[in-house]
C-alpha cells in the first residue's frame, strides 16, 4: 500500500513484525493493551511514527475484540471492514489508513493468514456454496491459520459434506468459486495446457493471414473455438465453467496522513488518556499545531495536563515563553535546582532540565496559580511537545514529573 505521494506504508514489514512480536512476547491479549502496544512501537517503530499512530489507535480501540464479535456474523472480511470503519470514525482516521491496520491484527490475531503486504490469492477467492469443504477457506475466501473453521454447511476436513476425500484434511488444490465436487488441474497441468492453447492460437493466427505452415488454401481448416479448442487462460475440460477471479475484497488505497492531534495523542501515555479519553481537541495556541485537554485525572499526581505540539524547536521555546508571560510568570526568576538537582517545588522558578531515561531534555518552569495551585510546565525537545501539569501538591507533583511519567519516551 502506498500514500499518494509514493510513500509505502510498511514497505519493509517492520509493522507486521512488531504486532506477531507483541503476540510472540505477551499473547493475543496485548494487542488490546494500549501500554504494551505503544512500548513496542517505541522499542521497534521509531522510524515508522505514522503507522506506530495506526497501531496504538488500534489497540486503544480494542481492534481484536471488534474483530472476534463481528466474524461470526460478517464473515473475515466483512469484520475487518466494518471494524476500519468504526476505528476511522472513533479516531478521525482515514478510511484506508484504519483498512490497513485492521487487516494487520488480523493477521497477527490468526484471522487470516501470514503473508506478504497484498491479499493472497487465497484471500481473494470466495467459496461457492454449501458443502464445498474448502478446508482453509471462510464464507469471504480468506485464507486462515490452521484450526480455522469450515464455511457454513461444509466442514474443515474430506468426508461426508466435506468436498474433499475421505480421510479428512484440508484438499491442495481446491479453487475457489468451483462449483461443489470439481476439481482444478494442477500447475503443471495448467501450464501446459496454456502452452498448449498459446500455440493453437498462434496457428489459427498464421492460417488466417496465408503465413507458414498454411497457404492460403488452409484458412477455411482452422478450428473455431467453439469446437472445443481451449482458448489462452482457460485450461479447464469442455464444459466446464470457469468462473473469473473475485475483486479483491480488501483493496489498498491511499491513507490519508494521521492530523496533528492524533500525532499528539500518540506522545500521551494510556494513563492519562484513560479508558474514557480524558483528553480532548482544544484548536491550536501559542504557536502549537495541536493542543490536547487532559482533565479529570484519576490516581495521578496531576489533576490536569495540557499538551501542546509544535512544528520544530523555535516554535517549542517560543511557545514556552509565550505560556509562562500570559500566565503573568516574573520576567526574572530563580534556579529550579539546588546543586543540580530538582529536589523540591520552587515558586517562580524557571531552568533546564536533561534525562537520561528516557532520552531528552527541554526547559522547566514551576509556580502556583491563581487557585493556589501547583504547576509545572516543561518541554521535551525531542518530540517537540510541551506540557502543563497541575496538581494540588507540589511535592507529590514534582514527584510525579521528575520520571517524565508525564510523556511516552
Amino acid at each position: 500500500m502506498t500514500e499518494g505521494n509514493g510513500h509505502a506504508i510498511d514497505p519493509a514489514g517492520e509493522a507486521r513484525r512488531a504486532l506477531q512480536a507483541a503476540v510472540a512476547a505477551h499473547g493475543t491479549q496485548a494487542l488490546s493493551n494500549a501500554v504494551i502496544v505503544d512500548e513496542i512501537c517505541r522499542d521497534r517503530l521509531g522510524g515508522l511514527p505514522g503507522e506506530a499512530i495506526l497501531i496504538g489507535s488500534a489497540a486503544r480501540s480494542d481492534v481484536p475484540a471488534l474483530l472476534r464479535e463481528r466474524i461470526g456474523r460478517e464473515g473475515t472480511y466483512g469484520a475487518i471492514q466494518s471494524v476500519a470503519a468504526t476505528l476511522a470514525q472513533a479516531h478521525a482516521l482515514d478510511l484506508a489508513a484504519s483498512l490497513w491496520v485492521v487487516r494487520e491484527f488480523a493477521r497477527a490475531l490468526g484471522f487470516v493468514a501470514s503473508g506478504g503486504t497484498q491479499p493472497t490469492a487465497s484471500e481473494m477467492g470466495s467459496w461457492s456454496g454449501a458443502g464445498s469443504g474448502a478446508g482453509g477457506l471462510t464464507d469471504q475466501g480468506d485464507a486462515m491459520a490452521p484450526g480455522g473453521a469450515a464455511p457454513p454447511g461444509g466442514s474443515a476436513g474430506g468426508g461426508p459434506g466435506g468436498g474433499g476425500p475421505p480421510g479428512g484434511g484440508p484438499v491442495a488444490g481446491l479453487t475457489p468459486g468451483r462449483p461443489p465436487g470439481r476439481w482444478a488441474p494442477s500447475r503443471n497441468v495448467l501450464g501446459i495446457a496454456a502452452a498448449i492453447a498459446l500455440v493453437a492460437v498462434y496457428l489459427g493466427v498464421a492460417a488466417a493471414a496465408h503465413v507458414s505452415p498454411f497457404p492460403a488454401k488452409t484458412v477455411a481448416s482452422s478450428t473455431s473455438q467453439g469446437q472445443g479448442q481451449s482458448s489462452v487462460g482457460n485450461p479447464s475440460p469442455v464444459g466446464s465453467p470457469d468462473p473469473a477471479p473475485d475483486p479483491d475484497p480488501d483493496p489498498d488505497p491511499d491513507p490519508t496522513p494521521p492530523s496533528p492531534f492524533d500525532t499528539l495523542l500518540n506522545m500521551i501515555p494510556s494513563s492519562v488518556q484513560g479508558t474514557s479519553n480524558n483528553c480532548s481537541n482544544n484548536g491550536t495556541a501559542f504557536g502549537a499545531t495541536a493542543v490536547a485537554d487532559c482533565t479529570g485525572l484519576q490516581g495521578l499526581a496531576a489533576t490536569a495536563i495540557i499538551y501542546y505540539l509544535f512544528s520544530d524547536t523555535g516554535a517549542l521555546s517560543n511557545g514556552f515563553s509565550a505560556f509562562l508571560t500570559k500566565s503573568d510568570f516574573p520576567a526574572s526568576a530563580q534556579s529550579c535546582t539546588t546543586n543540580s538537582q530538582f529536589s523540591a517545588f520552587i515558586t517562580n522558578c524557571r531552568d533546564t532540565y536533561t534525562s537520561t531515561s528516557p532520552a531528552t531534555s527541554g526547559f522547566v518552569a514551576e509556580y502556583v496559580d491563581k487557585d493556589n495551585d501547583p504547576v509545572i510546565v516543561s518541554t521535551d525537545s525531542r518530540q517537540l511537545v510541551m506540557a502543563v501539569l497541575i496538581g494540588t501538591n507540589d511535592a507529590n507533583l514534582l514527584a510525579y514529573w521528575q520520571p517524565l511519567q508525564w510523556i511516552n519516551s
